[in-house]
């Protein structure tokens, strides 16, 4: 996974005893998404020597595969995990309103359901400061601080920019990383353009 894109850089075939084997030389710590023929995705935090084992039931969601030998990837899998509990809450409240649409009570569902969607929401924002605050040395936390729940990131440079700010220290830790100076850059121009807004 590159700043802005991403690259394939290998696939393989489930063999008859329903294992799979990929090796790539990494150059420096980064981010790589397995995809799966069924749609499933994980996403992997990555040092330069990593040596990864992965196991899972294709037929389950990809956050309770297990996953040893890289502890950036597990604390991304236990944040995966925890952030499918939310969603699944916000589709049962979809799914409230849907059986009460055209009801005469639809309004209060309506009203109902928008102060549990913000109580999820709120319980979803805690789940990624604690994250964040709980990791601020780990790559896995960049992947936190701009995951979207729903439409748009959680976390914003407008009413979290501390958060932000935090992870510029990863520079000590992973000088030269493309995510890291990528990551600096951003938010360097939106603390300059806070000072300078006419630029």
């Amino acid at each position: 996974m590159g700043v802005k894109n991403v690259t394939t850089l290998d696939s393989a075939l489930i063999n008859k005893a329903g294992k799979i084997s990929l090796s790539h030389a990494i150059d420096q710590p980064g981010f790589y998404m397995l995809k799966f023929s069924s749609g499933g995705k994980l996403i992997l935090a990555l040092n330069t020597r990593a040596d990864v084992k992965i196991k899972g039931d294709l037929l389950m969601p990809t956050c309770d595969f297990a996953i040893t030998g890289s502890n950036d990837s597990q604390l991304l899998q236990e944040f995966f995990k925890a952030t499918s509990g939310n969603q699944r809450r916000i589709d049962s409240i979809k799914r409230m309103l849907s059986m009460h649409e055209g009801s005469d009570d639809f309004l209060r569902y309506s009203m109902i359901a928008d102060s549990l969607f913000s109580s999820v929401s709120v319980n979803q924002k805690i789940l990624e400061k604690k994250f964040i605050d709980q990791n601020p040395n780990s790559l896995a936390s960049l992947i936190v601080l701009n995951y979207a729940f729903g439409p748009k990131p959680v976390l914003t440079m407008e009413d979290d920019l501390q958060d932000y700010v935090k992870l510029m220290n990863l520079f000590q830790t992973f000088p030269g990383n493309k995510h890291v100076l990528f990551h600096i850059e951003r938010v360097n121009l939106y603390i300059n353009h806070l000072k300078n807004p006419e630029h």
